[in-house]
């Protein structure tokens, strides 16, 4: 197993990692960002960044001091963001960091982190320091279809401040649930009583990823007892303990 570990007066450099050509990882090659790690004690063994052997570590650009950037939460109670450790973490953020809002009526916005902006916290459902890279996976209701449509898209616009639609335009049509986590893992429960069903989807293996503007793939059908959650994985719960599982 490789530990790395951030000294908390250095640069938060990128490098990149390739594995052995004998390993087992579907993935053998990828960049690493240290100033995703937390900062550890000098005794500390480090994050586990991957348990297969690596054939090298290949200096790739310097980044920024880790110490630099300002911590950001979102007040859900009254939808502003804040320093002052008030409702939900969002990170570390520099200066030219943005922000990815979602919104129950299946708009998405980017936004940068004027504090003064205010957002209507009961119509956000995701928001989160924002990711060129990240895959979104979202499930809304198709009301005229009756039925939960599944997408998976990346954001390609870049214009700040400005609500897109990405769900299917229509009467009743809203946005379930939606997450940027790399495998995601999807709980539907319908029916009640003696009649409660439950089924697991991974979505990464469901539907592909497609534009921005795609209708996106049916998953199921429309009834008002059906209920939705995301399951926590391993991944999804510590990014950087293990980058690659069996």
């Amino acid at each position: 197993m490789h530990y790395f570990t951030v000294n908390p007066n250095g640069e938060a450099e990128i490098v990149k990692i390739v594995l052995s050509p004998n390993s087992p990882a579907r993935i053998k090659e990828f960049d690493f960002y240290f100033e995703e790690l937390g900062i550890k004690g000098r005794s500390s063994m480090g994050n586990q960044v991957t348990k297969y052997a690596i054939k090298s570590v290949k200096f790739k650009e310097a980044g920024r001091a880790t110490l630099s950037g300002k911590k950001l939460w979102f007040d859900d109670k009254f939808g502003r963001l804040t320093t002052d450790d008030k409702g939900l973490y969002l990170g570390m953020f520099e200066p030219a960091d943005q922000l990815l809002v979602v919104y129950t009526d299946g708009h998405y916005e980017l936004t940068d982190q004027e504090m003064t902006q205010k957002f209507d916290p009961e119509k956000v459902l995701l928001i989160e320091r924002y990711n060129p890279e990240s895959i979104i996976t979202a499930v809304y209701a198709d009301m005229k279809q009756l039925q939960f449509n599944v997408k998976r898209f990346k954001i390609e616009t870049t214009t700040l401040r400005n609500k897109f639609l990405f769900i299917k335009e229509g009467d009743g049509n809203y946005l379930e649930c939606v997450t940027t986590a790399a495998e995601p893992v999807l709980q539907v429960q319908s029916g009640r009583g003696d009649q409660v069903r439950q089924a697991k989807f991974k979505l990464a293996k469901v539907t592909d990823v497609m534009g921005w503007k795609a209708v996106g793939a049916k998953l199921t059908d429309y009834n008002k007892s059906v209920s939705m959650q995301w399951i926590e994985t391993k991944e999804s719960e510590s990014p950087q303990q293990e980058l690659f599982a069996d």
